[in-house]
């Protein structure tokens, strides 16, 4: 009798068997432009299985975009399953720099093989900014030539035109019409038509300049290095926002925190900044071992805040009130969005915001 169910002890379903088989011989050109694969019937034959398990897995196939059926001919591989490598590129420049990235490569590398593909990561390690660039040109070259089925790409930063190096790296991938989509930080549409995922740093600045008005600040500073992408004025402008609702203003710092030249201007007047919102939390903790060169503690001083929510956020002393990133969110929503793109190109650009929840800990609790 032909089990259409999982057999007992079997890992996975057999009509999954049956797709992932089939999807990889897609993969591997055995049905090229205008050879049909196997009728329903065949498959029926072949695997040992229902017509339904069949059907299941056919649809399956069709689903993701990667067939087409003609009536009366037979069903067919789509432009994207014969152009899929089963290879994705993955561009990301902060990978040795930041740690909220490896979470979201690997979350991204596990969705990808439970869909049968894998991530190819580019190496680029320099500690130069130019020199990154540079590696990414060059990753975005070689993924082209290796005709990887789509890419997720991290723009560049801390650079004087960083969006210039990002829409080159773009405009190669759709040239060689290659999807790609961005994460973390993003650039303007006319610059080059993308998609986009990231976290809503408008909101989360709001977030985050409503928290300090309720703890009482009156003079509050946002601390930013020069060069700085273009996600951090977002949070800029999110706390800026909150804080002209109660018609306060914020006193944008351009400074490296560890510059105690450049910081001790604004620390030692009179009408010092009793509240500091930085661009992410390894800037905050630097921040705060420059103020206690100036005499200040966090947070009978100085109130002091973060972004990315990274192990230093919670070791720190006092613990850093942050926002959180949702990495595993933020893989997801890409991949997805990635997919989506592969399989058809004509949709719209999307720009899709996760929202990042403040967490409130003792760096800016009341003494």
């Amino acid at each position: 009798m032909k089990r259409t169910a999982r057999a007992k002890g079997a890992g996975k379903p057999k009509w999954l068997e049956i797709f992932e088989k089939l999807q990889k011989e897609l993969r591997d050109g055995v049905y090229p432009q205008g050879v049909p694969l196997p009728s329903e019937g065949t498959v029926v034959r072949r695997f040992g299985v229902s017509r339904i398990t069949a059907v299941r897995a056919m649809e399956e196939l069709r689903k993701r975009g990667l067939v087409w059926r003609k009536r009366g001919s037979g069903t067919f591989a789509t432009k994207v399953a014969r152009e899929e490598s089963g290879r994705l590129g993955l561009i990301m420049p902060s990978l040795s720099f930041g740690e909220i990235f490896p979470p979201i490569c690997q979350s991204l590398a596990r969705a990808a093989q439970a869909d049968g593909y894998s991530f190819v990561f580019g190496d680029i390690s320099a500690q130069c900014p130019l020199q990154r660039a540079h590696e990414a040109c060059r990753v975005a070259r070689t993924f082209v030539e290796q005709k990887v089925a789509g890419v997720v790409l991290q723009p560049l930063a801390f650079l004087k035109t960083p969006e210039r190096v990002t829409k080159e790296i773009i405009a190669l991938f759709n040239e060689a019409e290659i999807p790609v989509v961005l994460v973390d930080r993003d650039i303007p549409q006319e610059a080059a038509l993308h998609d986009f995922v990231g976290i809503d740093n408008l909101g989360a600045g709001r977030a985050v300049g409503r928290h300090l008005l309720e703890r009482g600040a009156k003079r509050v500073s946002f601390l930013l290095r020069p060069n700085c992408a273009s996600v951090i004025r977002d949070r800029l402008d999110g706390v800026r926002s909150a804080l002209e609702e109660m018609r306060g203003r914020v006193e944008t710092i351009e400074a490296e925190p560890s510059d105690a030249g450049a910081l001790k201007p604004h620390f030692a007047r009179r009408s010092r900044p009793d509240a500091v919102v930085c661009e992410s939390d390894y800037v905050a903790a630097q921040l705060r071992n420059t103020l206690t060169k100036f005499a200040l503690s966090v947070p009978r001083d100085v109130l002091l805040v973060g972004f990315d929510d990274v192990r230093c956020a919670v070791s720190a002393t006092p613990p850093l009130t942050t926002v959180h990133q949702p990495c595993a969110d933020i893989a997801r929503v890409a991949y997805q969005t990635l997919r989506d793109r592969m399989r058809d190109s004509t949709l719209p650009p999307r720009r899709i915001l996760l929202s990042a929840p403040l967490v409130i800990r003792d760096s800016t609790s009341p003494i």
